[in-house]
């Protein structure tokens, strides 16, 4: 059975073929024998897009049979998106494929020399055979560009419940239940603030906003329930 690098070989000698006899050169013989392969199918009356479809889809089988592992990498960047293809047994090794690449050459994924001056990576995703997508890898500073606003809101909010907590402290004629409840939620918000510290060093800081506005509804009960005991 042929494989993929067979059947390259076989694409390789028609080309050298084509170049012979009409003296194209190596970087327009390619263009030019699809160019005339065109005019032959205007000539024989055949879709020549329909053609190009079936070869596509038999290039995806025969890829498939040969690659049973390649995965698509995602990439986002501050001059715009690329992707490629990359074989690999894991999603996890197929990241790291896709970021070697792009560290050595991001020509290759398209870019341009111009385009290279302002080209920073922000954001790789693994997309598998299925469509699915199995792993997500981020730069710090993308990370904080995507979440900052999230987080920010979240402190403000915690900032507010804190400055609740202490005046409906204040209010509670030292009801023990309530005190007890008050100083469980302020342990709690430094709990969290420490819990945003560790997540962001984790690279999870979508988890740190979820944990952060869990601990702000436990605040807003305990502070529901001292004011209406103090009242």
């Amino acid at each position: 059975m042929p494989t993929n690098l067979d059947r390259a070989e076989w694409a390789a000698a028609a080309l050298r073929h084509f170049q012979c006899t009409t003296g194209s050169d190596y970087d327009d013989a390619l263009t030019d024998l699809l160019c005339d392969l065109h005019h032959w199918c205007d000539r024989e009356n055949v879709s020549f897009q329909n053609a190009l479809d079936t070869a596509r889809t038999h290039y995806q089988a025969e890829c498939e049979e040969e690659n049973p592992h390649e995965h698509m990498a995602m990439f986002r960047t501050t001059v715009g998106p690329a992707e490629d293809i990359f074989a690999a047994e894991t999603p996890a090794e197929a990241l790291a494929l896709a970021r070697k690449a792009f560290g050595e050459d991001p020509g290759k994924l398209g870019f341009s020399p111009a385009e290279c001056g302002y080209l920073e990576l922000q954001e790789i995703r693994i997309i598998n055979r299925d469509a699915e997508e199995v792993l997500t890898w981020m730069t710090d500073a993308y990370r904080l560009q995507l979440y900052a606003p999230e987080l920010l809101k979240a402190l403000e909010k915690q900032l507010e419940i804190s400055r609740e907590i202490i005046d409906a402290w204040n209010k509670t004629d030292k009801l023990q239940g309530a005190v007890q409840d008050l100083i469980y939620a302020l342990e709690s918000q430094s709990e969290c603030a420490r819990d945003v510290l560790d997540s962001w060093e984790n690279g999870d800081l979508a988890g740190a906003v979820n944990g952060l506005e869990e601990s702000l509804t436990y605040a807003i009960k305990a502070i529901a329930d001292a004011k209406g005991g103090a009242a």
